[in-house]
């Protein structure tokens, strides 16, 4: 059928209209529009042949075009898959650390394409499959080295229709990449063998080689390998950084939780200390919750004794105690502290296996020593020392640190301190009871046949009073009021006192002065503000007739009413001068008479109730006694 020039111009706007649609360069629709004018104005034949010449053309650019755009979605494919496939690996494999082998696993995922390991301290090529291009990594091993450097993925040769990538592997935060991973990619369609062969003399592998290779491969745009190369080597390195971050984190959630257990180690050790608890007692705890937040394997502490005891060889004398599993023999812990050298005596010492490792240690077993002092004022009282570290109870390492040095040391100090404390204050307790001795031997050394007669009224008071109930600080002033009850005595002329026959009114005007003379001497003793009451009452009557101030009944503190029965007591059983003493039945009447008038019924009650305890003390010539009541009585 005849081709009119209507038809070529059908076949010319059908063809512009495909070139609009595939968004054909502008310049190419323009110089299309321009040939239009040549349709109308050339011959028929001329025209039909000019029009089947470009319609080859176009067809051909269309071609090209549709291809193109074909290997390009199957590359965004690609790219999209390698993500999604490196999303995959990462949500599987989850927070823990990566090595670098785990990140060539996630590469090779990725990009579904062999890759080799260049070792740059060595040179050697590692993980090298067979399908791996063999390609020549020498004639880019300066750009590789950069590549590591910088810790920057990055293209080393792209010479189409190939390109290798060189991905630096991560490391450890401290130290620089020495591993970089090799890969070569297919970044555009071979249908030719020629057209790799440029490319082959590029990479350093035979044409044939590289033909075969490409038939094999899928495409990927240089873009997509450079931008998926890099993503992923941001992600490891965020990774990382996450890493390091979470594992610093946990590093200071435990150095948090060691200093919470070690205040509160302190805390608790704090709560423990007062003067009443005794020395050995709290070390010995100590050790034993120090044992629990130390990381040693075992922990020795002894408190050298306050009197300078020695054993039978002369040397100090040392109780120690310890926890955990003991490498030394008890018998040899006084040798062992001693070979610390004498700078372990005041100061703290650290022992690493520098020194236990020497040909001159003793004792192979010990790896690390810790000793510091257990120090009062300038005097040292103590030692603790813990031996060998045990790196899974606490931080890493081999060695004990500072972090051990300084518990040991807190928890020496405070030890210190209380050893202290308790020294001196049984210091200051030795010295007043020997005070107080001293006046009570005063009061006797007035009157020879009352000697002994504080002492007996005191621990008779003490009797009686715990028979009423009274607890353990009124037994203590009790007894020391009993020792002090006639102190004013002090202030009473001899002769007076001596005098063998009966007492004129006058005389027993003055001997009534005592009470008040002993208050006056007393009172100016803070530590004795407690027996003052007992001092100026005790010859106090239930019935108010007695003295100093006439109280009646139950106005007379309770404990001068005890003191009262037990002086009386021992006034009526002891010779005197102008007489011999009562016999026990006489003294029993004139108790039971009097209870009522004299003296309190309750306290009489609570006489009768121990009166055999009572006839006891009397016939029996005991060693003084401590002021602490709950030394010497039954409980």
């Amino acid at each position: 059928m005849a081709t009119t020039r209507r038809d070529c111009h059908n076949r010319y706007k059908s063809i512009l209209a495909a070139v609009y649609a595939l968004g054909f360069p502008t310049a190419i629709t323009l110089g299309a529009r321009a040939c239009s004018v040549c349709f109308f104005t050339l011959s028929r034949a001329a025209t039909l042949s000019l029009m089947e010449h470009l319609a080859k053309r176009v067809t051909a650019i269309i071609c090209t075009i549709s291809q193109f755009a074909s290997n390009v979605h199957a590359s965004l494919l690609n790219v999209e898959a390698g993500l999604l496939n490196a999303c995959r690996v990462s949500a599987k494999r989850g927070p823990q650390v990566r090595s670098d082998a785990q990140f060539l696993n996630r590469l090779r995922d990725a990009f579904d394409v062999p890759m080799a390991v260049l070792e740059l301290g060595s040179g050697e090529l590692n993980h090298v499959s067979a399908l791996w291009l063999h390609v020549d990594i020498d004639c880019w091993r300066p750009v590789v080295d950069e590549v590591a450097r910088r810790g920057k993925p990055q293209i080393v040769e792209d010479c189409a229709p190939l390109a290798v990538l060189a991905v630096p592997l991560p490391a450890d935060q401290d130290h620089t990449c020495e591993r970089v991973a090799i890969a070569t990619f297919l970044t555009q369609q071979v249908t030719d063998r020629d057209q790799v062969v440029a490319a082959a003399g590029a990479v350093g592998v035979d044409i044939d080689t590289v033909w075969r290779w490409t038939q094999r491969q899928q495409l990927w745009p240089t873009r997509a390998i450079e931008q998926l190369s890099q993503s992923m080597v941001e992600h490891a390195s965020t990774e990382a950084q996450n890493q390091h971050l979470r594992r610093q984190l946990t590093n200071v959630s435990r150095q948090l939780l060691q200093t919470f257990d070690e205040l509160n180690l302190l805390h608790r050790i704090n709560d423990r200390v007062s003067l009443e608890t005794d020395e050995s007692e709290l070390l010995e705890t100590a050790v034993r919750w120090l044992s629990l937040v130390l990381p040693a394997e075992c922990l020795l502490a002894c408190l050298k004794p306050a009197n300078g005891d020695r054993d039978e060889s002369g040397a100090p004398h040392r109780e120690w105690i310890y926890a955990g599993d003991c490498p030394i023999d008890n018998d040899d812990l006084n040798t062992f502290f001693d070979r610390l050298g004498p700078d372990a005596r005041n100061s703290s010492i650290v022992i690493d296996r520098e020194v236990t490792g020497g040909p001159t240690w003793y004792y192979p077993a010990v790896r690390e020593v810790i000793s510091v002092p257990i120090r009062s004022g300038s005097s040292t009282n103590g030692w603790l020392v813990a031996i060998n570290h045990q790196p899974e109870l606490g931080r890493a390492g081999d060695d004990f640190g500072n972090l051990e040095t300084s518990l040991l040391s807190s928890v020496a100090s405070m030890l210190g301190m209380h050893s202290g404390n308790v020294r001196l204050y049984n210091d200051q307790s030795n010295f007043f009871e020997s005070v107080v001795r001293a006046l009570s031997s005063a009061i006797d050394a007035k009157d020879p046949y009352t000697r002994g007669h504080s002492e007996r009224v005191a621990r008779i008071s003490v009797l009686m009073a715990r028979q009423l109930g009274c607890d353990a600080e009124e037994l203590n002033t009790i007894y020391l009021s009993g020792l002090l009850h006639d102190i004013g005595k002090i202030g009473i002329d001899d002769t007076i006192l001596r005098k063998p026959g009966s007492l004129t009114s006058e005389e027993f005007e003055h001997i009534k002065q005592h009470p008040e003379l002993g208050h006056r001497i007393l009172k100016g003793v803070r530590q004795l503000q407690h027996v003052l009451p007992v001092v100026l009452h005790h010859h106090e009557a239930w019935d108010g007739s007695g003295y100093p101030n006439h109280l009646v009944g139950t106005d007379c503190p309770w404990l001068a009413r005890i003191v009262g029965v037990a002086d009386a007591f021992d006034a009526m059983s002891s010779d005197r001068p102008y007489r011999a003493g009562m016999p026990t039945d006489q003294i029993n009447t004139i108790f039971r008479t009097q209870s009522g008038t004299q003296w309190d019924p309750q306290v009489i009650e609570a006489f009768f109730a121990v009166r055999d305890a009572i006839d006891e003390i009397v016939d029996e010539d005991r060693e003084q006694l401590s002021l602490d009541v709950r030394a010497w009585t039954a409980s």
